[in-house]
Parts: structure tokens; sequence; C-alpha cells
């Protein structure tokens, strides 16, 4: 069953990482953290009933659209340089970046070529880390899977780590699939059945708890910098992602909301180049009214842009190498 409000809050998460790279707003990183969250529910769900080709389907949906969009990247470091702010054309760069690789680059650790490709870093780790936990028991998946991040982690924290995708890939903000991987279990265990039959009424409590934890998120950049992002972005995110699919279990969303969701992964990697050239045609400059009504519209681009892309680049892609590679007919023996 598809679910409307995890696409909905897909369309939240990349918006609000929208709203980071625009110097003025600049309080929307938590939107990585919301993403991780539903990365860790979205896995287990989709392999309730079978895990069969479980990393092939993720490598089918991520790969092409990075790779089409770092190689894209790098050819512009290489002509127009001035259109990037710190990207160069590396070849070395290029390569790590295309197999998922962190790397030091000056001061930082964890930019590759296309700029927010450093969460896809995570993401392919915890795939990884989920189709081996599959491997041994798709019963207890997710279980594995939680206890070798928390391994991970303290290993992280308890031995000193030279290695930079060791360092990198040892972070607490990867307990944050764990948490949707609990959301999962709570929800499916314990919540959906009664939900889908609940009256408004019921579900209201629900929708403003979930409401509250979202708000938590911006205001906890406040006034809790010094938590771990896993603490300070990743439990409320957990909290209202649960809060909000158990109170809007069985509804159905407009489908402008849905389909921003569905394209919120073109939107997600591709947003701070629209923001870019904006910046450099001086739309945010000065401030006030107009800057703010420039953001809008940058974000109605960013919108445009990526439900095209999503229909024309995304979807027809993945369903090609879907046909490829994975749904091929089973030849007769013989024949």
């Amino acid at each position: 069953m598809r679910l409307d409000s995890v696409q909905m809050l897909r369309a939240l998460a990349a918006l609000a990482v929208f709203t980071h790279h625009i110097r003025m707003l600049a309080n929307g990183a938590w939107g990585v953290d919301l993403f991780f969250v539903i990365s860790g529910f979205i896995m287990c769900y989709v392999t309730e009933r079978s895990g069969e080709h479980f990393f092939a389907k993720r490598l089918i949906r991520v790969v092409p659209l990075y790779w089409i969009g770092t190689i894209a990247v790098f050819c512009v470091a290489l002509v127009m340089p001035n259109m990037l702010r710190n990207t160069t054309a590396n070849v070395v760069d290029l390569l790590k970046s295309l197999a998922f690789i962190p790397f030091r680059k000056g001061t930082a650790e964890t930019t590759p070529v296309l700029f927010l490709g450093w969460t896809l870093n995570y993401e392919m780790f915890f795939y990884l880390i989920f189709a081996l936990s599959m491997a041994a028991s798709h019963k207890y998946r997710a279980v594995i899977s939680a206890a070798s991040l928390i391994v991970i982690v303290v290993l992280g924290k308890s031995l000193p780590i030279e290695s930079v995708p060791l360092r990198f890939f040892s972070r607490p903000i990867i307990l944050e699939f764990a948490y949707g991987m609990l959301c999962h279990a709570l929800l499916m265990r314990l919540a959906l059945g009664a939900s889908a039959r609940r009256p408004v009424a019921a579900r209201l409590p629900w929708l403003m708890a979930g409401a509250l934890f979202i708000a938590c998120m911006p205001l906890a950049t406040l006034w809790s910098i010094r938590w771990d992002e896993s603490i300070r972005w990743g439990i409320p995110a957990a909290l209202a992602f649960y809060c909000l699919v158990y109170g809007m279990y069985g509804m159905k969303l407009p489908r402008g909301v849905v389909i921003i969701g569905d394209a919120s992964y073109s939107l997600y990697l591709f947003h701070p180049y629209v923001i870019q050239i904006f910046t450099k045609a001086g739309a945010f400059s000065g401030g006030g009214a107009l800057a703010y009504g420039m953001a809008a519209v940058a974000m109605g681009v960013c919108i445009g842009l990526s439900i095209l892309s999503l229909n024309h680049l995304e979807k027809p892609t993945s369903d090609y190498l879907r046909r490829r590679f994975i749904d091929r007919p089973v030849q007769p023996v013989g024949a």
C-alpha cells in the first residue's frame, strides 16, 4: 500500500534542505535527518514480503540519477568553473564520488563532486548493511541492521580512527536509519491496522503532535547546537514521522503534495545549482520582500524542474534498467 503521508514527508524534507541553502533562511538542515528516518522505514516496508533483488533495486533507484548529476557537475567544473563555488574538475574526486567513497577535499571530508552526494554515501552504506542483514535473516533484518549500526557508532566513538571513510561511516547520524526501522516495527505491528478505521477527530491529536515535533527541529538549531544531529534532529524527526504516518494512515493527499514527494530525489540533488544561478544573478541580495519573493520563485523553479526530471529522466531510466536486469522473463529450458 502506498503511503501518501510518507511522500508528503519526503517533500517536506526536500523543501527544508532547499531553504537551508538560501543564506537568508538557512534553517533546514534537519531535512536530511528526516530523509534518513524515512529511508529506514521504507527499507523495512518494501521488504516485508520479500527482499528479492533488494540491492539491485536500490542501485537502480539511486545510482543513475546521481551519476548523471555528478558527471554533469564535473563537466561544468571543467568548462565553466566560475559557475561553481568549490568544486574542481579533479578526476580522482570524480571516481571516488561515483563509487560513494568519502574523501578529504581541503578542509572538508564529506563533499563529493555533486554537493549533496555525501548523504548518498550514508544511504548506500545503509543499503549494504541492510542487504547483508536480510541475507542472514529476513525476519530479523531490522534488528540485525540496527544492532550493526549501533556497534559501528560505538566503535567509531571508542577507537582512534584516522581513515576518512571509516570516520565518516561511523558517525552517529547513521543511527537515524535505526530510528526509521523502529518506527516501522511500531507502526506495522501496533498501530496502522486500527488507524485506518479511526475518525478524523481521533487522528487530530496525532497530527498536532507530528506538527509540533516538526516545529521542534528548526527550533533545535537555535538551542541545542552542541548536541549531535542524531539527537537534536533525528529524534524529533522520528517522533514526527511516527505521529504523522499514524495519524494520516489511509488518507489520500492532494496530487500536488504527492508528486513533490515523488520528485523529491531530483529536487534534493539539484536544487543547490538552481539556487546558485539565482544567487549569482543577485536575486537574494538586499533582503526584504523582493528577496523572499525570489526565494519562492526559485523554489517553484526547482519543483518544476524536479518533476520534469522525475517524468523524463528518473522514471524512464529506472523502468528501463528494471526491465533489463530484474524483470526479464525467464527463458524456458532449451529455448
